[in-house]
């Protein structure tokens, strides 16, 4: 009876013991905090931008954990969605820019772009006629758009003769990959810039020709025999990485030749010795553009490239050299011209 007595004191004892030394630790059990709050936090690589078109800020999202989540989150810039983390714009304004993933949205946070200065250069529209001799209703389109040109130099058109096995004597060679490019289905049509389509309006001509020129070209000629020699020089107004490609095009002017006419402004079918303008003839470059060094795009810098052409068959005296630079295949959604410029063969154009 002793002995149990005393087994249970010393037992009591210990079970104190160890309960006083948990009590006094301050351990106690262990319990998992609640995980944070889940928030998006959106942050710019520049907080302002220039409104030239070009110049970009590049959006970042961060979640609670500082994690980048942008590839996974919605991005809206004025409640619109956009499709890129890279925001540019060509209006001056400021903007509100959110994200969203699933039910979290990031508190809304601005961004200014701002006026780029007074433009350096002339913009130009390339408008690239299609057209044929044996074209009926084209002299309806045709003769408006040209008494547009002969008032307005700073659009430059080219007509491009077409299709192949049409008898016109005039056909582009590489008229058949033109037309596809620029999903031109018949004729007349007139692309603007390699991006739209005229809708007859000279409005729409005068807003083209208003807009800000993000570059200017200059051309330098000269004529030895029968080859032209073209230095090509584009200087940027902007910076960008976006892929840009030049295209320089020998166009003979002033070429006469009857043309066949459906009723239009009381002329005569066909009406004889019609005046075909700027008709497109070859290119010194491909004629979808030769690639510009992105490294060269930069704002304050002049990129050259010289190139010849051939105008044997030609009357030198009428021929002109056009030269444009171009977006590459559709980047970020980008498409068409920056600037054009035209000069006659054997002369030089300077930035303007």
């Amino acid at each position: 009876m002793r002995l149990t007595l005393s087994f249970l004191a010393i037992a009591i004892a210990v079970t104190t013991i160890n309960c006083s030394k948990n009590s006094g630790s301050g351990t106690g059990p262990i319990v998992t905090p609640p995980p944070p709050t889940a928030r998006l936090t959106v942050t710019f690589s520049s907080p302002q931008i220039a409104a030239d078109g070009f110049d970009e800020t590049t959006i970042t999202v961060k979640d609670q954990s500082d994690v980048d989540v942008t590839a996974t989150t919605a991005l809206f810039v004025n409640n619109v969605a956009i499709a890129s983390n890279k925001f540019f714009t060509g209006t001056v304004g400021t903007y509100q820019v959110k994200a969203t993933k699933g039910t979290v949205e990031s508190p809304v946070v601005t961004i200014a772009a701002v006026s780029p200065g007074p433009a350096v250069f002339t913009q130009k529209i390339l408008a690239e006629f299609f057209t044929g001799t044996w074209c009926g209703i084209c002299p309806g389109t045709r003769i408006p758009f040209n008494d547009y040109t002969n008032t307005h130099p700073n659009c430059i058109g080219v007509g491009v003769h077409g299709p192949n096995g049409s008898g016109d004597p005039y056909t582009y060679l590489f008229d058949a990959q033109l037309r596809s490019a620029l999903a031109v289905g018949g004729v007349p049509t007139v692309v603007l810039n390699r991006d739209t389509k005229w809708n007859n309006s000279t409005a729409s001509l005068d807003a083209l020709a208003a807009a800000r020129a993000p570059l200017g070209i200059s051309l330098e000629t000269t004529v030895s025999g029968s080859t032209i020699t073209v230095k090509a020089k584009v200087k940027f107004d902007v910076s960008t990485s976006i892929p840009l490609k030049l295209v320089v095009m020998l166009v003979e002017d002033n070429l006469v030749f009857n043309q066949s006419n459906y009723g239009h402004f009381g002329l005569p079918n066909p009406i004889v010795g019609y005046n075909h303008r700027n008709v497109l003839r070859r290119a010194a470059t491909d004629i979808f553009g030769d690639g510009i060094p992105v490294a060269q795009q930069v704002k304050g810098t002049t990129w050259e490239k010289t190139v010849t052409v051939s105008a044997s068959g030609y009357n030198i005296s009428n021929c002109k050299i056009i030269g444009v630079v171009l977006f590459d295949t559709n980047t970020q959604s980008r498409k068409g011209t920056l600037n054009a410029q035209i000069v006659n063969a054997g002369q030089i154009k300077n930035f303007d």
